[in-house]
């Protein structure tokens, strides 16, 4: 299934921004000069404009890496070249709080689901897009952590395996980041991750709504879309 069959070759830039949330999305859209819609089939939505005179996409890639696949994929059949998630994670560690950014650098994930029986990598992101967007994300005095991640089959888990994750330093927990790196490396494409603390698994603190991160994805999305088209 290509979700972007009915986009004309050419309108999906090289560079990509994806994110689970489409609100997020409309956010990042709303960022760029001239933006143009290019899908929203089941509010996935997408859009092409420009971020300092570079074209650049930003895409929701919904919940789970089976939904991820399927647009990360799709992007690539159109182009895309160099990919960033600016998702949400929860926190494994007292001292990320939420708010806090996490940049990935590795994602560990449980057997079963889309990787283990299509994938069947060991999914680490592209490091000079990695550095740049720590770099970006430091400049901008965002308090930043770097770390690996662990990916999810489902939002809703039971907590036995969070101590394990801890035990091996394992700073978040969140659902495609490991979908992402594993594709674009079979594509031999640039991928990266990077990661808004909406809540704290360990301090059990709720979980913040799209519109309380609002104004740390404000900070962290500009500092993102500089590292990614510089």
């Amino acid at each position: 299934m290509d979700i972007y069959k009915n986009v004309e070759r050419g309108k999906v830039a090289e560079r990509v921004i994806i994110s689970g949330d489409p609100e997020r999305v409309k956010q990042l859209a709303k960022m760029l000069d001239n933006a143009e819609m290019l899908n929203n089939t089941d509010n996935l939505v997408a859009y092409t404009g420009l971020y300092s005179g570079k074209p650049l996409t930003v895409a929701t890639h919904g919940i789970g890496g089976a939904s991820a696949s399927l647009i990360i994929n799709g992007l690539i059949k159109h182009g895309a070249k160099s990919i960033v998630r600016l998702g949400t994670a929860g926190s494994l560690k007292e001292n990320i709080e939420v708010g806090d950014v996490i940049v990935v650098t590795g994602a560990h994930y449980s057997p079963g689901g889309t990787l283990s029986y299509d994938y069947r990598l060991s999914p680490a992101p592209d490091f000079a897009l990695t550095k740049k967007l720590y770099q970006a994300l430091k400049q901008a005095d965002i308090k930043v952590h770097l770390g690996t991640v662990f990916s999810k089959n489902a939002f809703y888990t039971l907590d036995d395996l969070n101590p394990w994750l801890i035990s091996i330093g394992t700073l978040a927990l969140e659902m495609e980041c490991a979908t992402l790196m594993s594709i674009s490396n079979i594509h031999n494409i640039r991928s990266a991750c990077v990661l808004i603390v909406s809540d704290n698994v360990v301090k059990k603190t709720r979980m913040y709504t799209a519109s309380e991160l609002k104004k740390f994805v404000d900070v962290s999305s500009l500092a993102v879309m500089d590292a990614i088209v510089s």
